[in-house]
């Protein structure tokens, strides 16, 4: 199983210089933001001392509500509401512009077209990118020259797209490798510690089960990588996972906690469900995985989540049960109580 990697439009809360650096929607969006605050909000006072009541009324909108969403998207870590309502302000405020000032319009377009590839999918971008461009082109057709400046405007304009699609595209798969490798455990290929926090984040703490979690550990494990050499443990341990992810469900995750600890979260159902997916996981592990002629076993603890419940409280009760099933004589599933004291410190 390869776990998703976290798009951009749910990144994780980091430091703001780490946020503006990995997620180029987010820095677009703040970008929006720092124009409207710092050119259109001064703008929208200067428009009102003219009298200037119509172009005074776009700034102050386009203020509002570019600032609004550049603030909710860094509160919330979610580009893709605020990424469509800057896209389309951006082709509202050419228009608006253009009714207001006339030939303005036309150089706001420019930087208008190549932010719409970075907020909105290609396929929007060009279509909002269009409009705005025959917008500008017909309220100020008389500052454009007519007829003799179009076709100069609409391949400059189409030049202009053609550069933000293909550094927008650029920019997004490499972001969307990097998240991948930064959120898959670079030995066995399985989801890291930080895809299992986002992930579970997400999930738990409503007000229905979000299934099970599961903590897993290798018995002996340090065993083997003493009498067999940690080549053989990295071994084990990348076959473990795949004979895992073989089997479990489509619906299932599986992550590794670190050293020869995984977790799983296990989708929502019978806790009995749940007990015997993991007990067909400690059999098949045991039929398939050797350390030289030894199989390799596991203990694990398995939590039921409780509506309302953390994920850690959950995990922390799965890590008691594991415990359990360690002291019990290991190779073998311990089921936790909703009761179950927190593991050891």
């Amino acid at each position: 199983m390869n776990p998703p990697a976290v798009s951009g439009t749910d990144v994780p809360h980091l430091h703001w210089r780490d946020a503006l650096q990995q997620d180029y929607t987010l820095a677009v969006i703040t970008l929006g933001g720092v124009v409207a605050a710092l050119w259109l909000a001064p703008f929208a006072v200067w428009r009102a001392l003219q009298g200037n009541w119509i172009a005074m009324a776009n700034d102050a909108i386009l203020t509002v509500v570019l600032g609004g969403a550049a603030i909710y998207a860094w509160r919330t870590r979610q580009t893709r509401v605020p990424g469509w309502i800057m896209a389309v302000c951006v082709v509202g405020g050419i228009w608006a512009i253009g009714v207001s000032a006339q030939f303005a319009a036309l150089f706001w377009v420019y930087p208008g077209v190549l932010m719409l590839f970075f907020l909105v999918p290609p396929l929007a971008a060009i279509t909002l990118g269009v409009t705005a461009v025959a917008g500008a082109a017909a309220l100020s057709w008389q500052e454009l020259g007519g007829t003799e400046g179009l076709p100069f405007f609409v391949i400059t304009n189409v030049l202009t797209g053609v550069l933000g699609f293909m550094v927008s595209q650029q920019a997004h798969r490499r972001i969307g490798r990097w998240q991948a490798l930064s959120l898959l455990d670079p030995l066995t290929g399985v989801g890291n510690r930080r895809l299992m926090e986002v992930e579970c984040a997400q999930a738990f703490g409503g007000a229905r089960s979000a299934g099970a979690l599961a903590v897993l550990d290798l018995d002996h494990f340090k065993s083997i990588n003493d009498h067999h050499g940690h080549d053989v443990g990295d071994a084990v341990l990348r076959d473990v996972a795949a004979v895992m992810s073989a089997v479990l469900r489509k619906t299932d995750r599986l992550y590794r906690l670190g050293g020869e600890e995984f977790v799983l979260w296990l989708a929502p159902g019978e806790a009995e469900a749940a007990a015997a997916v993991l007990e067909r996981l400690r059999q098949m592990v045991r039929q398939r995985v050797r350390a030289g002629d030894t199989p390799v076993t596991f203990s694990a603890g398995l939590a039921t989540h409780q509506p309302g419940e953390s994920w850690q409280a959950c995990l922390a009760r799965a890590d008691a049960a594991l415990y359990r099933a360690k002291r019990a004589g290991r190779d073998r599933v311990c089921l936790a109580d909703p009761s179950d004291p927190p593991p050891r410190q």
